[in-house]
């Protein structure tokens, strides 16, 4: 009965000056971690998922006595150290459970327990290591250390195979193989979440199998944490981290996504990010903006994403650029004027020679018309008023000397001027075919490559150069929060978890909305090339080229005495 119910153990075995007492999750984790073989827990972070893991297992060794254990985690020493830490705790809260255990080996990165009946938790990878179960934490860590999935595959499942013997003979009561994973919400992507479909799997098909997901919510009812740690937690979050570590969504996509994450990874090419224009007068920059209303409804943001198209040399991508994603940022929503200035401003820091080689694309739906109007404004700062490209738009708003720059971009269903589907399927297929680059999400690898180009010497600016790498990792979480799916008008994008926004994706796409604009021009122009040569092609052909041909044609059939018909 107690190992059907070991919180009732404990309940008996607490200490009077312990912390503090078991909650209700806390008991629901160790009666699944006794009574099933595969259990995939994921938690938000400060529900002590650690402490009742370890604690289950010193319990599983008390009660059947040769238990051998091990305990695997994303490295050596963090695993060392996490697994120190929940045993102290144990020894405090409760002293005698925890006096059946000693210390064999401690170190940076070795942690082993045991009793005197021969049971052992033990932090190993050794191949060809036997043991009766494994207990797995943080299996779904994607920062660096990252969880050695190979290794566990390869080194660690293959020595979980022991069985308790009673009298050279198995032991039917005790649950061999125990495979137990505890973690936070990761990718889609990532293998621990198939490891949690297997898991769902086997529980719905009646097997010994236990998986639950729980938010922070939890911890809050339960009293184990406060609403002040968790808002206080937030802030240092950004929304795909929050959706993980905090609402235990695992966001991305396992099927259909927008972006591939092999061709996403690839395209994380550019070390060194753009503030100013890089001097190249071949190089066109796209300041491409998303607006938000200035109340911030759902959380939205301003997002910006500045790209530079430069011209590709080799012969199969003739008329094609390389789009790269030099800056990406956002901010919170404003009134529209002061968008407008903002906006303005960093179209400046990337014109050379006047601002003609310089655009701007921005939705320009709803909130975002106020801001296309401000932008035509002359607004005080020195700079020559804007207008809309090739003044397609908004022609009674212009201004003498304006600059035509603006592209504001009318996405939506079909019959608009930039359909949805279009924009999409484009920018999946410039990324497939390596035509995206997009700053490196190594932030410290970003800031170290800017200072050198730069030739900065001192740190003091190193938050503000880690912004637009900060971003850009961002962004890879808000298109891998992304799959495609099918719909009349054609694809369209949608999101896995409604946490997470796409404010920086969108301003992307917009941008890249523009290169296709201006590829399909030069291919206009290179047709309108092709079509005069044609006809001086054709005036020769019918002058000289067809009469040879007719003299040539006479003389054969005068050698053959060939005049139509089937030839014997």
């Amino acid at each position: 009965m107690v190992s059907i119910a070991p919180d009732y153990l404990l309940d008996i075995l607490e200490d009077d000056n312990a912390d503090f007492t078991l909650a209700l999750i806390q008991r629901v984790n160790l009666r699944a971690l006794a009574r099933y073989k595969d259990v995939f827990i994921t938690g938000s972070r400060g529900t002590t998922k650690t402490y009742v893991a370890v604690g289950s297992k010193l319990i599983d060794g008390v009660l059947w006595p040769g238990e051998e254990m091990r305990y695997f985690g994303p490295s050596l020493k963090q695993t060392s150290k996490l697994a120190a830490a929940a045993f102290e705790q144990i020894k405090k809260n409760y002293p005698i459970l925890a006096s059946y255990w000693r210390v064999v080996s401690i170190a940076e990165d070795h942690f082993m327990l045991r009793t005197e009946f021969g049971s052992t938790l033990t932090i190993a990878t050794m191949r060809g290591d036997n043991a009766h179960a494994v207990l797995c934490e943080e299996v779904g860590q994607e920062e660096q250390p990252k969880f050695d999935h190979e290794a566990f595959r390869n080194i660690v499942l293959p020595g979980i195979r022991k069985r308790h013997m009673v009298n050279k003979l198995p032991d039917e009561k005790h649950i061999d193989c125990k495979k137990q994973y505890i973690t936070s919400a990761s990718t889609q992507q990532n293998d621990a979440y198939q490891y949690r479909l297997d898991t769902i799997d086997e529980m719905v098909s009646g097997g010994s199998a236990f998986a639950v997901d729980y938010p922070f919510q939890v911890a809050v009812l339960s009293g184990i944490r406060t609403v002040a740690w968790v808002n206080d937690l937030r802030k240092t979050l950004t929304p795909d981290e929050q959706a993980r570590e905090l609402d235990s969504h695992y966001t991305g996509s396992s099927s259909n996504p927008v972006i591939p994450d092999n061709i996403l990874t690839e395209s994380k090419k550019l070390n060194v990010m753009e503030t100013h224009h890089c001097g190249d007068p071949e190089a066109i920059y796209v300041v491409a903006y998303d607006v938000s209303y200035e109340d911030g409804q759902k959380n939205a943001k301003c997002a910006l994403a500045v790209e530079k198209f430069t011209p590709q040399k080799s012969a199969m991508k003739q008329g094609q650029y390389l789009k790269q994603l030099v800056y990406v940022e956002d901010r919170r929503p404003v009134e529209h004027m002061k968008q407008a200035q903002y906006l303005k401003r960093k179209w400046f820091d990337y014109c050379m020679d006047g601002g003609g080689g310089t655009y701007i694309v921005i939705d320009g739906w709803q909130y975002g018309k106020s801001v296309v109007e401000d932008l035509m404004k002359d607004l005080k700062d020195g700079l020559p008023p804007l207008c809309c490209y090739e003044h397609q738009a908004y022609t009674d708003l212009e201004l003498a000397g304006s600059l035509p720059v603006i592209y504001p971009i009318k996405a939506g269903g079909q019959g608009v001027k930039d359909p949805d589907s279009d924009i999409l399927r484009y920018a999946m297929l410039e990324f497939e075919h390596g035509n995206v680059q997009i700053l490196t999400t190594d932030v410290d690898k970003g800031v170290e490559a800017y200072k050198r180009h730069n030739r900065i010497k001192d740190d003091s600016d190193r938050a503000r150069i880690a912004i637009p790498y900060l971003k850009t990792k961002e962004l890879c979480g808000q298109i891998s929060n992304l799959k495609r799916d099918v719909s009349g008008a054609g694809e369209k994008e949608k999101r896995m978890s409604l946490h997470i926004n796409r404010d920086m994706w969108s301003a992307t796409k917009y941008g890249l909305r523009f290169a296709q604009i201006l590829e399909y021009k030069i291919q206009r122009e290179s047709a309108r090339k092709e079509s005069s040569w044609a006809k001086k092609i054709e005036q020769y052909t019918s002058h000289y080229v067809a009469p040879a041909v007719r003299r040539l044609a006479a003389a054969q059939s005068r050698v053959l005495g060939y005049r139509g018909g089937r030839i014997k």
